[in-house]
């Protein structure tokens, strides 16, 4: 029986002293095949196109075997450069956040060397492969002239206006919702990609990683029995409100992706729960959210916010009579009215170095408080304002603590599922959101008042329900919908022209002897000519502020400008310095005649004339 060869023998087995020569020629090529790394599935680089075959045929007009040139791809890069701007170079290093270093430090290479520790075997072989030096390591003055180099290749860089995005949920170019999870991407299929991915028009930058969407389906009708728990544990003013509540925690699950975005205000008095309802709300949306946040300011929001599109949740959103908070609480619904749509809040300011700084924030916001806010016209159409009454009387508080704990679990547990649901059915957001408005429009809301309430019952569809929205879950939605058209009816563009004239009516003026008398009753004993006590002359105590009976009991004449005695009854109000004219044009009626208008023979002023009937009063014959 033939002798069986060894595993490492080679040779032809006839010849041995060239069997020998033939050894010492392949011993090397076997060696360097056996310690070569295997190929991974994982290392393999789709190039377009990988293989480009050329079919030739022999002498006998048959196809010879075909010649396959197969072009090998570069590498990934694990920098991606941006761009230049005044000696600054911005780059995305492996970490995935947005940089910038000067020219000087790139061509020393000073902190060069920091982008590239820790970031894995890949990268390092990378600069290993790319700036090669003698002792087998990377020389990080040439990875620095290399980033030079390609920043320049890119062009002008401007970060004040590029289009960068971290944390939370987007729409990207084809109208796809994806959410940012700091160090992932997520699609509404499921898939999940690092966000180093680079999109033409826009950028993904790194931040701490958040919980990611689950997109394990639901328990049967779990969401359904949440929010019919949330409708029997609080005391809610409508029927309607938990509809309106949990609609708008799932809109607000989708961040900046909805072209339209509403904010939630929830008022109460102590002990309706509202703290624990918008922790129940932070619960449900996750790290999506983050921590409610009780004392804030408009600088602080933008900066520890920016770039970012997820929901805002501030509870203690109390107003102040103090001048310098009630301007912060004004600073921070201009904040949430830029919020509310298309690409956001964007705003800018002047940096130490006098280059501009850009902030940008979206998605939706929900305050509270005890003390009713007063919103204006402009913030009111954004608005969804909902009043809790006290919590339920039961016979056992024991056991409706154990309810509440227990409802808090179940949320905690559905966060991440919730998540990837409403992800999975943004994909059906647009048009469910369109048939809403459209609704809601035919039943005499404007486009503002049908986009608001759209995009609170969209999410409430879209949570609850699979399949295209039809015409048996449109009509239950009809009854949420006119709540949400009647409470914004108040933000026409008439309402300010309200405002000022109540402001004006109920402003009190002291006359002789320390009377006091607003300005109303001084006007209604102008008028009807009765008597006020203290009062000798009503109409002369208005004159001496501006304010003049006109027409014959017609027309109430205020005077313009900005230092007029009428300007000066506005001095502590956003209608200060003669803007009360304008607002007062708002009202239907209102006229500013282009002359001035003679009240004496020695007396003529430019005035705004109000119609007695938008006091209330009954022309004077």
């Amino acid at each position: 029986m033939a002798q069986e060869k060894s595993k490492n023998h080679i040779g032809t087995g006839f010849n041995p002293e060239m069997d020998h020569e033939f050894k010492v020629h392949m011993d090397p090529i076997r060696k360097v095949i056996e310690e070569a790394e295997p190929i991974l599935p994982s290392d393999v680089v789709e190039v377009q196109p990988l293989l480009v075959a050329h079919e030739s045929r022999d002498l006998l007009g048959q196809p010879e075997t075909q010649r396959v040139e197969v072009t090998v791809a570069d590498a990934p890069q694990p920098i991606v450069p941006l761009g230049h701007n005044g000696g600054q170079y911005y780059f995305i290093p492996p970490c995935g956040q947005l940089r910038r270093m000067t020219a000087e430090a790139l061509e020393a290479g000073r902190g060069v060397r920091s982008l590239f520790a820790g970031s894995g075997p890949e990268v390092d072989k990378w600069c290993h492969s790319e700036f090669p030096i003698r002792d087998n390591g990377w020389c990080h003055k040439q990875a620095g002239l290399w980033i030079i180099e390609r920043c320049n290749a890119k062009g002008v860089f401007d970060p004040s206006s590029a289009d960068l995005r971290s944390i939370g949920v987007w729409r990207d170019e084809g109208d796809c919702a994806v959410a940012h999870c700091g160090d992932q991407l997520a699609l509404p299929g499921g898939q999940f990609f690092p966000v180093a991915t680079h999109y033409p028009k826009h950028i993904t930058v790194g931040a701490r990683p958040i919980v990611k969407p689950d997109f394990a389906s639901l328990p049967f009708d779990g969401l359904k029995n949440v929010w019919h728990e949330i409708e029997r544990l609080w005391g809610w003013q409508r029927e309607v409100d938990p509809i309106i509540w949990f609609g708008w925690v799932a809109a607000a699950s989708l961040g900046g992706f909805p072209e339209w975005r509403s904010h939630l205000y929830v008022h109460g008095s102590r002990g309706s729960g509202k703290s624990k309802l918008i922790e129940l709300a932070a619960c449900l949306l996750g790290d999506l959210s983050g921590d409610v946040v009780n004392d804030a300011t408009e600088a602080g929001l933008r900066q520890s916010r920016n770039n970012q599109a997820r929901p805002l949740l501030i509870d203690e959103f109390e107003p102040d009579d103090n001048p310098r908070n009630s301007s912060r609480q004004d600073n921070m619904l201009a904040l949430f009215r830029r919020m509310s749509g298309g690409g956001g809040g964007r705003i800018s300011r002047g940096g130490s170095d006098h280059s501009p700084v850009s902030f940008r924030m979206l998605g939706s916001a929900y305050v509270t408080s005890i003390n009713h806010i007063h919103l204006e016209p402009q913030d009111r159409s954004r608005f969804a304002v909902m009043e809790l009454r006290p919590l339920p009387r039961c016979n056992d508080p024991m056991a409706a603590a154990r309810d509440l704990g227990r409802l808090f679990s179940v949320c905690k547990d559905l966060s991440a599922r919730f998540r990837g649901r409403m992800l999975h059915q943004s994909e059906r957001w647009d048009k469910t959101h369109g048939v809403i408005a459209a609704k809601a429009q035919s039943i005499g809301a404007d486009a503002r008042q049908a986009a608001t309430a759209a995009t609170t019952l969209a999410g409430f569809d879209l949570a609850l329900f699979d399949g295209e929205i039809d015409r048996l879950r449109l009509d239950d939605l009809q009854a949420p919908m006119e709540a949400l058209i009647n409470d914004s009816a108040e933000a026409d563009e008439g309402s300010e022209g309200r405002d000022v004239l109540d402001q004006l009516l109920s402003a009190s003026l002291s006359l002789d002897h320390g009377i006091k008398r607003t300005i109303r009753e001084l006007i209604i004993s102008a008028v009807s000519e009765e008597p006020l006590y203290g009062v000798d002359d009503a109409e002369g105590a208005l004159r001496r502020h501006g304010i003049y009976l006109y027409g014959v009991g017609r027309y109430l004449a205020l005077r313009t400008g900005k230092s007029t005695p009428t300007a000066k009854l506005y001095a502590d109000t956003k209608w200060r310095n003669g803007a009360h004219a304008s607002a007062l044009q708002k009202l239907d009626g209102v006229e500013r005649p282009k002359s001035a208008i003679r009240f004496s023979p020695n007396e003529q002023h430019r005035v705004v004339l109000v119609p007695f009937a938008c006091l209330g009063l009954e022309e004077a014959g």
